[in-house]
This record gives structure tokens, C-alpha cells and sequence, in this order.
């Protein structure tokens, strides 16, 4: 094959990945914005009260998060404790674990086991314990990336730690301050299954209100809703831009007694975050477990089973698909000489990550919906598009850390272009494959918001539990999600297994 004929064939490649993102991922994602150009747009009392309990709710978890995730972080990078391991794996946990048995596990404890009142309380504290990962991943990736020698200079003219933290290390790593923040902020606006089960009428969220109105054939107002979410994540991207964009913050005052005084203190900080970490973090989140051992109630019917294979069938292909495509797209964004058009295409991206769920799964009825196709070639598609991001954001960074000289280099020793991908490039980038591969899984497997709002008739795992949650079938909601807990702690193993090797 000729250099020209195979320069063709990766064009090729390119704009058959880029159509597929396009028009199957990005437009359908957005598709509802289209009704602000025709529609009227009129906002109801209830759906304003809904759109400010999420944002609320959202801002007061992302206060939190910044305040116990940043301090977490912090220890995590800088602890030597030989405990430090076991506490980098159980924060992922909630990252895994599907949100609907994460929300019942929430809720027994808080319920059903302290007697809370299902609320705006209970609502903050469930999204504390999802969104925290996002916090403090985003700030120990940033933290690990500061050059130590900087804190030593820094402390050999006696600086003290909190000191040091504020003046040097929190500059350097506010970029992870941001990017945790704004995940944070959208992952709590998107949540929808997990809030169903511990939100009241009073306290009703955006999301869930969505699903309602789209359930109940109130499409307009359905759709007001969804347009503000998604504006809402385009805002909060921008912001978000901007910030990490700004090169400069003062943070050049020093109050050394003030400062002392508190970095004396760090025994009563890791006090407060070891209590913050076990009794609103650790043991919700395990509770689940606990609470099937006192109300084992094992049920396999036909419909459970025809759930399981939906899921699990939906979350194999849609990753599968996303994989052949994610790949291209990576190695575009990555490699690709117009550093524009790729910086376009990340943003895209980020985009339909940051989409709120339930807004997103409305826009994508919408758009399917006018083709008549099959409810669930829809929820396939679905679940496609908010999994997709997910592929490509791992596997683009893994590419990315990659030196170009090294395929530059076999390309001129004489090798193919298909020999540099398969047997240099592949072996390099296959553990944020499957890092990426396993989060689009279990993602899949864990949506509810954008499932009910594309789903009449077909009922995920996820789906079921909300239901029988409902029906105040608590055991036996328990045991499914005590078995879904144990797929997302397997898959935690292996997840970790791989980033050792990345």
C-alpha cells in the first residue's frame, strides 16, 4: 500500500469517526435546544423550585467537597501511613458502585437505621458520597504533578506546612481544584435514580422532576428543564475554562503565627477527616452489605433476570461500539497537527460528559424519537452517547504521555503504519483502555436518570430497584443491589490493577 493511499485510508478513518461523534453522540445530546428556537419558553412555580433545590443542593456538596476533598487529597499524596493504600482504594468505591445501590445503601443508614427524614438533608449527604471521588482525584492527580523540590526550599527557610500548602502547592494545583469542582457541582445537578430514593415531595431535584414531566406528557415544561441543565453545564465549562486559564492568584500574604498556629493543628485535622471519611463517606456507602445480613431476601423471577440481561447486554455493547470509535478519536485529539480542531473536539466532549443525565436522556428521546426506531435500540444509543466521553478521556491522556518520537522513529526503521499501532502504540495505551472500558461499563450498568427518561417498557437493573424501592420492597431491592456492590468491587480490583501498570 502506497504512503498516499494509506494517508487516505487515516482520513478516512478520522471523518468516519468525527460523523459518528457528531451525529451520534453531540447533536443528539443537545438536540432539545433546538426546541428554544420554535417553543415557548415559560417556566412554571414547580419547576423553578425544583431547578433551585438542585443548584442549592449542588452548591452546598461542592462547598464540602472542596473544604474535606482537598484536605483528603493532601493526605493521600503526602501520607506515609501504610494504611495510605487501603484508603486510595475505598474512595474510588463510590465511583463504581451503581448509584441506585449506593442511594438504598445511603438511605438504610440514614433512614432506616438513624430514622432521618427523607429530605434535603438526606439528599446532600448521598451526593457527598458520590461526587467526593471526583474532588479528590482531580486535586491528588494535580498535587502528585508539583515538583517536591519546592517544598523543600520552602520548609528549609521555615515555612510552616499549612504555609507551604497555601503559597506554593495550591497555586500549582488549583487547575485540579477546578476540574473537581466543576465535576462535582455537575455530577450532583445530573443525579437522578439514587435521589428518587431519599428525596421528598418537597425537596423534589431537577432531574427527577424531568423524568416526571416527560412520564406525565408534560414535554414543554420537560423540555424548559432539560434546555437550563444543559446551558447550565455549557456555563459551568466555560467558567471552568476561564479559571484554569488564569495563570496568576495573590496568595503571596504570610501571617506566620496565624499559620503555625494552625499547622499545629494536623492532628485535629486528620481527626475530623478520618470521622468526615468513616461516618459520611465509608460506612453509608458499605451498609448495603450490613443490612443483608440481617434481611437476606435472595429473588430470581423472569423479570429480575430479564433486567440483568438487559443491563449487562446494553453495557457490553455500548462499550464495545464506543471502543472501535473512542480509539480514532483519542489518537486525533492527541496527535492531530491542528491543535484548534482538536481542542474543539475535547470540548465537545467535555460537554456531553457534563450534560446533566436526565436532560441528556430527553434530548436523545427527542431526537431518536422522531425516527420511530426500537425503545431499546434508544436506550442502547442512549447509553452510547454519556459512556462515550468516558472512553475517549483516559484513553487520550494515555496517548498524549506517549513521546511521538517513538512512532516517528519505528515509521523510519522501516515499519508499517498498522505495525507502529499494534505492537508499540496498543501495548502502551491498553491499561487506560481498560480503566476506560470499565468506567463506560459500569456507568452503563449504574444509569437510571437518562434510562427512564428514554424507557417506557424496558427496565434496566437500576431502573428495577428504584422500583421496587418504591414498592417498599427494601429486602429485596437490597439484594440486588448487594449483588451489583460486589460486580463494582471486582471491577474496582481490576480497575486498580490497571492504573499500576499505566
Amino acid at each position: 500500500m502506497s504512503l498516499n493511499v494509506k494517508k487516505h485510508f487515516r482520513d478516512l478513518i478520522y471523518i468516519v469517526t468525527i460523523l459518528f461523534f457528531l451525529f451520534i453522540i453531540f447533536i443528539p445530546a443537545i438536540y432539545v435546544l433546538t426546541y428554544a428556537i420554535g417553543g415557548k419558553i415559560e417556566i412554571s412555580g414547580e419547576l423553578m423550585k425544583a431547578l433551585s433545590v438542585s443548584f442549592s443542593v449542588a452548591l452546598i456538596v461542592t462547598i464540602i467537597n472542596l473544604f474535606f476533598g482537598v484536605a483528603l487529597a493532601w493526605v493521600f499524596v503526602k501520607s506515609k501511613s501504610k494504611y495510605k493504600i487501603w484508603l486510595d482504594n475505598l474512595i474510588d468505591l463510590p465511583l463504581i458502585v451503581p448509584t441506585a445501590a449506593l442511594g438504598l445503601s445511603v438511605y438504610l443508614f440514614w433512614g432506616e437505621f438513624w430514622n432521618f427524614e427523607k429530605g434535603l438533608v438526606m439528599i446532600i449527604l448521598l451526593h457527598i458520597i458520590f461526587t467526593l471521588p471526583y474532588m479528590v482525584r482531580s486535586v491528588a492527580a494535580s498535587i502528585e504533578q508539583i515538583n517536591n523540590t519546592y517544598n523543600e526550599a520552602a520548609t528549609t527557610l521555615g515555612a510552616t506546612v499549612f504555609t507551604l500548602f497555601r503559597t506554593i502547592d495550591l497555586p500549582l494545583f488549583k487547575n485540579g481544584v477546578v476540574t473537581g469542582a466543576v465535576l462535582t457541582f455537575t455530577r450532583s445537578l445530573s443525579e437522578t435514580g439514587a435521589t428518587m430514593m431519599v428525596a421528598s415531595m418537597a425537596t423534589m431535584t431537577a432531574p427527577v422532576f424531568v423524568v416526571n414531566l416527560k412520564n406525565s406528557g408534560d414535554v414543554p415544561q420537560a423540555a424548559v428543564a432539560s434546555i437550563i441543565l444543559i446551558l447550565s453545564a455549557l456555563s459551568i465549562l466555560f467558567i471552568a475554562k476561564f479559571l484554569t486559564r488564569k495563570k496568576h492568584f495573590n496568595f503571596n500574604y504570610i501571617y506566620p503565627k496565624f499559620e503555625q498556629s494552625l499547622s499545629n493543628l494536623y492532628n485535629v485535622r486528620n481527626f475530623i477527616l478520618t470521622l468526615f471519611f468513616l461516618f459520611i463517606i465509608l460506612i453509608p456507602t458499605f451498609y448495603i452489605i450490613f443490612y443483608n445480613f440481617a434481611n437476606f431476601s435472595p429473588i430470581f423471577n423472569s423479570q429480575i433476570l430479564e433486567s440483568f440481561v438487559i443491563s449487562f447486554g446494553i453495557a457490553f455493547a455500548v462499550t464495545l461500539v464506543g471502543l472501535i470509535f473512542a480509539i480514532p478519536m483519542a489518537y486525533f485529539i492527541a496527535r492531530s497537527k491542528n491543535r484548534k480542531l482538536a481542542s474543539l473536539f475535547e470540548n465537545l466532549h467535555d460537554v456531553v460528559l457534563l450534560v446533566p443525565t436526565s436532560a441528556l436522556g430527553f434530548s436523545l428521546a427527542m431526537f431518536w424519537g422522531k425516527l420511530e426506531f426500537n425503545e431499546l435500540l434508544i436506550l442502547a444509543l442512549s447509553h452510547l452517547c454519556f459512556t462515550f466521553p468516558l472512553l475517549v478521556k483516559p484513553i487520550t491522556t494515555a496517548i498524549s504521555n506517549i513521546d511521538f518520537s517513538i512512532e516517528e522513529s519505528a515509521l523510519c526503521l522501516g515499519a508499517s503504519y498498522q505495525k507502529v499501532i499494534t505492537s508499540i502504540l496498543f501495548p502502551l495505551i491498553l491499561p487506560a483502555i481498560v480503566a476506560g472500558s470499565i468506567m463506560a461499563f459500569m456507568r452503563s450498568l449504574s444509569e437510571t436518570g437518562a434510562t427512564l427518561a428514554v424507557s417506557h417498557d424496558v427496565k434496566t437493573i437500576s431502573v428495577l430497584i428504584v422500583d421496587l424501592v418504591k414498592n417498599n420492597q427494601l429486602a429485596e431491592a437490597g439484594f440486588l443491589c448487594f449483588v451489583l456492590f460486589m460486580i463494582a468491587f471486582i471491577f474496582l480490583i481490576v480497575l486498580k490493577g490497571t492504573k499500576k501498570k499505566m
